[in-house]
């Protein structure tokens, strides 16, 4: 396969896997008011392993803005932008080269308490004023079972046959 299809190949991988994140986020998700339940860290998980750190980081923070402007639900802060392609970066070099036991609860680890928790309660702070202090009390139990839940799922995907399999061929392309 020469270079240009190859390109043409990734990129469409990507916008698929932009697009799933859209959708995970948007569409199959639960949120309230300061609250978000989502699944979309499967997503950035699969897509940091297929991509480089910075390409993960760029797809999310895409698939958050495409979703913040196709099905806004509240006020867009650029703040929840920055998060997402932190996320994306964190996955990526966690996981991006190998996935082990101990990389899964750290990238998981930073995901949910240092970008989710501590760092989009800011921008709800910011946002609607509400006490900082009040945040945190609030969303920590939905942090560490989302958090619990994202290392058990992950953990599951990556030792499915099938799925590192397709990684591999994917990276052998």
């Amino acid at each position: 396969m020469d270079a240009s299809k190859s390109r043409v190949r990734e990129l469409a991988l990507l916008g698929l896997l932009t697009a799933l994140q859209v959708i995970l986020g948007n569409m199959l998700s639960l949120q309230f008011y300061t609250h978000k339940i989502v699944f979309t860290f499967v997503v950035v998980a699969l897509t940091a392993r297929l991509f480089t750190p910075l390409a993960t980081g760029l797809s999310g923070a895409l698939a958050g803005f495409l979703g913040m402007i196709l099905f806004p639900k509240f006020a867009f802060f650029p703040g929840f932008l920055l998060t997402y392609f932190c996320v994306g970066l964190v996955f990526g070099h966690c996981i991006g080269q190998k996935v082990t036991f101990p990389r899964i609860v750290l990238a998981s680890f930073l995901t949910f308490f240092g970008f989710y928790y501590l760092m989009n309660s800011c921008w709800l702070h910011i946002m609607y004023g509400i006490s900082y202090k009040v945040l945190l009390v609030t969303r920590l139990p939905q942090e560490i079972i989302m958090f619990v839940v994202a290392v058990v799922l992950l953990s599951i995907m990556f030792r499915i046959p099938v799925v590192n399999q397709l990684i591999e061929r994917y990276h052998k392309k």
